[in-house]
């Protein structure tokens, strides 16, 4: 029989760890079911990203709660953990298609979150962006860039973006024809979403949509950039796909949301991004999302840290499947209230 000394510090250290082991489980198992309300809902949009890296500490803290004498509440606490990683995987896969290397190819794309902040020389990430395979670059954050659009031109033709004194998204195209607008949200007039237009060989139109969204718990501003979303993705007649910054994993609320709505799917195994150091071990907040025709034949990280970002960027290839391209459910569509708020002359 352990000394009553030893079993009263053995207690305190199971009780001191209780608590942040439980907090851990159930936000894993739960955070993303947590509604936007204030608080809670600002602390669910906060970590429900980080579920897998949530998991793993939940689970040190369990099994050092079982060896110091806890094991029912150590072991049921790992079960809710593992329960829960369980069904975040079961949910991004559900919602996620492997990659079609099998598919036709149509196109080179580079998405990359450059920093606004970048320290490293303009003409540096200019020959950085000229030597990468893409045939359009999108990029947020890029008023590193902002002096450098004739250095640019010399070699992509199609340039929008940082022309005047606001900078977020660019895009960069190798092709003269490929057309490319940008789209203020309402919430800033910051252009945050690029357009691309491309013509495909069997009489479709792609639609390539670049996005930056806020930060899901800046609640009552990120709705709008959601809204935007989409509404690109309800309104495109044909194959799309759907980049960016969405400052939330695949199995978020923000994206299980948008995915189901708007029929969209999300890569099977997705690149983290961030932060860049972190590489492998980091949280994929820069997506991809296809729907109606278009899949990924291949996709893998770019630049990063090296690059003066806190970002890794996405480097794929975009295919088409054979078929009718499918729409986007009704659901997807922008509520009439919202539309009223939105600015959609850009349109």
């Amino acid at each position: 029989m352990p000394h009553p000394v030893l079993s009263q510090r053995l207690a305190w250290w199971r009780g001191l760890l209780a608590l942040p082991a439980l907090f851990g489980a159930v936000t894993v198992a739960s955070a993303a079911y947590w509604p936007n309300l204030p608080f809670i809902g600002t602390i669910a949009r906060m970590i429900e990203s980080a579920a897998p890296h949530i998991a793993v500490p939940t689970l040190a803290l369990s099994l050092a709660i079982a060896l110091l004498g806890g094991r029912r509440f150590g072991f049921a606490v790992a079960f809710l953990a593992v329960a829960g990683l369980a069904g975040v995987a079961l949910r991004h896969v559900q919602r996620s298609d492997p990659l079609h290397p099998e598919a036709q190819p149509v196109l080179r794309v580079l998405w990359y979150n450059m920093l606004n902040t970048n320290p490293v020389p303009p003409a540096d990430l200019v020959a950085a962006l000229e030597a990468s395979p893409a045939d359009v670059i999108l990029l947020t954050e890029s008023f590193p860039l902002r002096s450098a659009r004739d250095l640019l031109a010399e070699t992509f033709p199609v340039i929008e973006g940082c022309a005047g004194r606001r900078c977020d998204i660019m895009v960069l195209a190798r092709d003269p024809a490929i057309r490319a607008r940008l789209v203020k949200m309402p919430n800033t007039g910051n252009e945050r979403i690029g357009v691309v237009q491309l013509d495909l060989a069997d009489g479709r139109q792609l639609r390539l949509v670049a996005a930056h969204l806020l930060k899901p718990w800046f609640d009552g501003l990120s709705a709008s950039d959601e809204w935007m979303v989409a509404h690109q993705a309800s309104t495109a007649p044909g194959p799309v796909v759907i980049v960016g910054d969405f400052n939330a994993a695949p199995w978020s609320k923000r994206l299980s949301e948008l995915t189901a709505h708007c029929g969209l799917r999300t890569q099977r195994w997705p690149i983290p991004t961030w932060p860049a150091a972190a590489g492998r071990f980091g949280i994929p907040i820069d997506l991809i999302l296809t729907r109606g025709g278009a899949v990924l034949r291949e996709a893998q990280p770019w630049g990063g840290a090296d690059l003066g970002s806190n970002h890794r960027g996405l480097l794929f290839e975009i295919g088409t499947l054979p078929g009718s391209s499918i729409g986007a459910p009704s659901a997807c569509a922008v509520p009439h209230d919202a539309k009223d708020q939105m600015d959609l002359t850009a349109e």
